[in-house]
């Protein structure tokens, strides 16, 4: 049961981001709010917060560079329209790039480096170059067949 639950809060959050998004937009459509530039764009900017803030978590949670990088997206797209409502836009476009890098940081930070993973030299079979060359030419030398005796030229 437990594991029927887990597999359904992505699902069921993002249907409820869905609603609110579509929520807002309504709002602002019917009752002209007057918020920002245009309901479609409120909508999207709803979407992109709410979908940041869960992938965001999934990164945090799975500590995949994958979701960060999805996040650092959502919500650098949602930071331009925002930022673009108060202040002229190649303002907030270098607030959008200082928080991406922010974002990068804080990727390898939690991540760190995922090769120590799969490094193949920490197993306990693993052969360096020269002993792997020793086993090559011990089975060279097993495995040569025996000469053939040359042949006399007659010239």
């Amino acid at each position: 049961m437990k594991n029927k639950t887990k597999k359904l809060v992505i699902p069921v959050l993002s249907i409820l981001i869905l609603i609110a998004s579509l929520a807002v937009m309504l709002c602002d459509i019917f009752i002209p709010l007057n918020f920002w530039t245009h309901p479609v764009l409120n909508f999207l900017f709803c979407l992109a917060i709410g979908y940041g803030v869960i992938c965001i978590s999934l990164g945090f949670i799975k500590t995949s560079a994958w979701y960060f990088f999805i996040s650092a997206v959502l919500f650098g797209l949602a930071l331009v329209y925002a930022l673009m409502q108060y202040i002229t836009w190649w303002i907030g476009l270098i607030i959008v790039g200082v928080i991406l890098v922010i974002f990068a940081i804080l990727s390898i930070i939690s991540n760190g480096s995922k090769t120590e993973d799969i490094a193949i030299n920490k197993s306990p079979d693993y052969k360096n170059y020269f002993q792997r060359k020793e086993e090559k030419e011990k089975q060279e030398a097993e495995t040569q067949p025996e000469k053939l005796p040359e042949i006399k030229s007659f010239k």
